[in-house]
């Protein structure tokens, strides 16, 4: 019975002293707490502005912010800078009247702004779709970052919360826009309703959730608009931009009061430098000549009157500009003024020929502010002046 009893004390004993040192440990750092925490190192969550990503998402939420999405996956060919001129599965629609009050009429409730250059997204559903641009300089126009330092900016961005199953979005430049080329694209980047109780039901979701998504781009040039339409789906592991269409805008002279639109083709004008190069023949009316042998060529043209434009009389024709590269086997002809309407005749020479070939392989293009014609055949030593083609005006 003793035994027993002296069992007991030392288990008490024990316990005692367990709860004594807790005691006094919590004493000793209550005391010494201040001296101690100057000479741990700092942490994220010790700083006065550390926030946690739990609390960010409910703040955003609160605020209605949307995410930061700048983690965008461009496709590994790039946005359009191959030498394609629409994406995959893109089309051109035909603009009608019905087509463009669409997109007039949304931009207009919305409070849209306008300008002399205009791209412009619309779809059917709450989904939440992305209109996305790259500007000739590289830059990347989208909700993370609306203004370029270009002057193309962003005033749409809708449905990042489910607002409206008509929205739409614009990316508009107020003031003159940078010549080059421009690639449209297009991001869906969540598939949402109106009602969230249905979205996060998975069964019932997949009976009112539309993740493929009928969208419409609508591209506007001074006076000219192309609508271009396809189809996109939500993909959670990617979700990568599409690639819809790419325009390019010619440079700007003086007395231009609206931009004007270069039409590319899928073999023309692959970037900005292709551009530049085709812009030096003159954005508005140029003639030039090209060809495949050491052979001296001459490329004049007869204007409406009669009157001959040639190399040979460069002093005598005031209002075009003679440009020519012997090295390439280059000549062209360009206006620095208003040309006269009617019609010009395409006339070549070959004045001088070498040991290695009689015969010339040429080809003349004529840009008509932007309505390319392409001239190919062959001349002979023969003396004769050969009319290759004629354009009007």
């Amino acid at each position: 019975m003793l035994h027993k009893f002296r069992t007991v004390d030392l288990a008490s004993l024990v316990i005692v002293v367990v709860v004594a040192g807790l005691f006094f440990q919590g004493i000793y750092r209550l005391i010494f707490s201040s001296s101690r925490r100057t000479i741990l190192p700092p942490t994220e969550i010790n700083l006065d502005e550390f926030e946690s990503e739990a609390v960010k998402i409910r703040r955003e939420r609160r605020s209605g912010r949307r995410a930061d999405r700048s983690n965008v996956s461009i496709p590994s060919e790039g946005l359009g800078k191959g030498s394609g001129i629409l994406g995959k599965g893109i089309h051109e629609a035909l603009v009608n009247d019905a087509g463009a009050s669409a997109f007039s009429e949304r931009l207009k409730r919305e409070g849209a702004k306008k300008g002399a250059v205009q791209v412009s997204l619309l779809w059917n559903n709450w989904n939440d779709l992305d209109l996305h641009l790259i500007t000739p300089s590289g830059e990347h126009i989208f909700h993370d970052n609306r203004i370029s330092a270009c002057g193309g900016e962003l005033d749409l961005d809708m449905n990042f919360k489910p607002t409206s199953k008509t929205p739409i979005e614009n990316i508009v430049w107020t003031k003159t826009p940078p010549p080059g080329t421009y690639r449209v694209g297009v991001r869906h980047y969540k598939v949402q309703h109106k009602n969230a109780i249905l979205s996060k039901m998975p069964l019932i979701s997949r009976l009112f959730l539309k993740n493929e998504t009928d969208f419409k781009v609508s591209v506007t040039v001074g006076d000219n608009q192309r609508v271009y339409e396809g189809v996109i789906e939500h993909h959670k592991v990617t979700s990568e931009l599409l690639f819809v269409a790419k325009f390019a805008i010619a440079e700007s002279k003086v007395g231009d009061l609206k931009p004007k639109e270069i039409i590319l083709t899928d073999s023309k004008i692959e970037d900005k430098e292709d551009l530049e190069q085709e812009s030096e023949l003159g954005t508005g009316l140029s003639v030039s000549l090209s060809w495949d042998t050491p052979n001296d060529l001459g490329l004049s043209l007869l204007s409406p009157s009669g009157e001959k434009i040639s190399f040979l009389d460069m002093g005598n024709n005031d209002g075009f500009l003679f440009n020519l590269n012997k090295e390439e086997n280059k000549q062209s002809i360009s206006w620095d003024k208003t040309p006269r309407d009617g019609k010009y005749a395409i006339l070549i020479n070959q004045y001088e020929i070498s040991a290695q070939s009689e015969k010339t392989i040429f080809k003349v293009v004529v840009n008509n502010e932007g309505d390319v014609e392409e001239f190919v055949g062959t001349i002979n030593d023969d003396g004769e002046v050969m009319e290759v083609g004629s354009f009007n005006v």
